[in-house]
């Protein structure tokens, strides 16, 4: 593509006029299908990260959301992807698949916590950004924040680095709130990243 294709396909995902939607909802017709592979990932990123339905809808088509990424080798980059994408929306703005393709880059690469961490050293706001998503009351969803964070509580037995155990308790913290009818996930999570 040359310069003036790049900065078309640019000015398109950063707006969300009506025509820009239609132009993001055909070039992912387009695009879908292309084989995900290191070149082409990045593009579908953009497509998820752009939040319209439409368009996610016709890339996830005979696709599983939360297994879309697995063909790829983890990296830094698809992680970031994954934890900008979920920091950058609202609990209730990320349409679902969407959110069920970043946790499952997530739940993929941090199956083993020390696997995953040589990738990328998770924050606490990555914690809870991820975990406001059990707002929204979707089984799916819902399952795979849990096994996320039950892998993380796992650091505390697998590392002795107080930054990793800070993690690992936090994690422990949210599964419990989220169990226990007298805790509330609030209570947790600050109020800036649930609101």
């Amino acid at each position: 593509m040359d310069l003036s294709g790049f900065k078309l396909v640019e000015s398109m995902f950063s707006s969300h006029t009506p025509e820009a939607e239609s132009a993001v909802v055909a070039f992912a017709k387009h695009f879908s299908s292309y084989s995900i592979n290191n070149e082409t990932s990045s593009v579908f990123q953009k497509i998820i990260r752009y939040n319209n339905s439409k368009a996610i809808n016709v890339l996830l088509k005979n696709r599983n959301p939360d297994s879309f990424f697995t063909i790829l080798e983890p990296s830094r980059a698809l992680i970031l992807f994954a934890f900008s994408t979920l920091s950058e929306y609202r609990f209730n703005e990320l349409y679902e698949p969407a959110v069920l393709v970043c946790l499952g880059i997530l739940q993929n690469i941090y199956k083993n916590p020390e696997y995953g961490i040589k990738y990328y050293s998770l924050s606490i706001a990555d914690i809870y950004h991820t975990a406001k998503y059990l707002k929204l009351e979707n089984e799916k969803i819902e399952q795979l924040i849990i096994s996320f964070l039950e892998n993380l509580n796992n650091l505390s037995r697998m590392n002795n680095l107080s930054r990793m155990n800070n993690i690992s308790s936090i994690s422990g913290n949210i599964i419990d709130a989220h169990y226990d009818n007298s805790k509330k996930i609030e209570s947790i999570i600050p109020s800036s990243i649930l609101s």
